[in-house]
């Protein structure tokens, strides 16, 4: 395992294979759960769906006290509730999370969900959920799995929900084909004290390469724009290999003349 940062700050931990990434999510998950609630006392943690949750079945019981963590989601389906019951299965039953303390998406229309769910987060006591630089309602960590084309969460590349960033909205609404759902806007995770992303496979890596570029965050690559207080990305050998072949160089964006200038933008 090697660890190396970016200029920007954020932060690539190099792990053995998908096994090597879940128990870095548990490492992560552990050290930002105690943390908070020895000096609040209460840890609050937004997750997708998918691996990165499957993850945290991996936990171990008895690192932090499970009575004080709030779940929160980064996205959910309307009517199917596939990241809570993910949730339920590898976290909040496993460490007997109180079920007071998960905070499900609400039911009805998208645009009545997410307001709903927006003005949760924005209720919650201080020590829970708090207030980020941005005026976003900032939680202790949001866990994140990196898509092949950039994805993260329900924000897809060059789609309506991505270019929301900037305007202010905690939860937007999302109605595609006839499937609603609502997801946390980038704004929110930015307001995060902590997101851990996690990329596995060979199939990630001309995402990992287009990502870590320092100061190419784009609508093409949402994955790219995420940069918290502490943002940590989890690859493995293989998702990175692109990344390590370009010799990709990380020179301190504020020294060049324009974004062409980054080392390998250039055909």
């Amino acid at each position: 395992m090697s660890t190396f940062s970016l200029s920007d700050g954020r932060k690539v931990r190099v792990l053995d294979g998908e096994a090597g990434i879940a128990e870095a999510v548990c490492e992560e998950f552990n050290v930002a759960a105690f943390g908070a609630i020895a000096s609040k006392g209460a840890f609050s943690v937004a997750v997708p769906g998918g691996s990165i949750v499957k993850a945290l079945a991996h936990l171990a019981k008895g690192q932090f006290d499970a009575r004080k963590v709030h779940v929160f989601f980064c996205n959910e389906r309307l009517g199917e509730g596939k990241c809570y019951k993910g949730a339920l299965t590898s976290l909040i039953e496993p460490l007997g999370i109180p079920a007071s303390q998960v905070h499900k998406a609400p039911e009805g229309s998208p645009e009545k969900a997410a307001a709903e769910y927006e003005a949760l987060l924005r209720s919650q006591p201080p020590n829970v959920v708090g207030v980020g630089a941005n005026g976003m309602p900032s939680v202790d960590l949001v866990l994140l799995g990196a898509g092949e084309d950039g994805h993260i969460g329900s924000l897809h590349p060059n789609k309506a929900e991505i270019k929301m960033a900037g305007s202010g909205k905690a939860v937007l609404s999302i109605n595609e084909g006839g499937k609603t759902s609502i997801a946390v806007s980038l704004d929110f995770i930015c307001a995060a004290k902590r997101v851990v992303l996690s990329a596995a496979k060979a199939s990630r890596a001309p995402m990992v390469l287009r990502a870590l570029r320092t100061g190419s965050g784009c609508y093409d690559c949402p994955a790219s724009m995420v940069c918290a207080a502490e943002t940590t990305w989890l690859v493995d050998q293989e998702s990175i290999a692109e990344y390590r072949a370009k010799k990709v160089q990380d020179p301190p964006v504020a020294g060049l003349a324009s974004f062409w200038d980054i080392p390998g933008m250039k055909a």
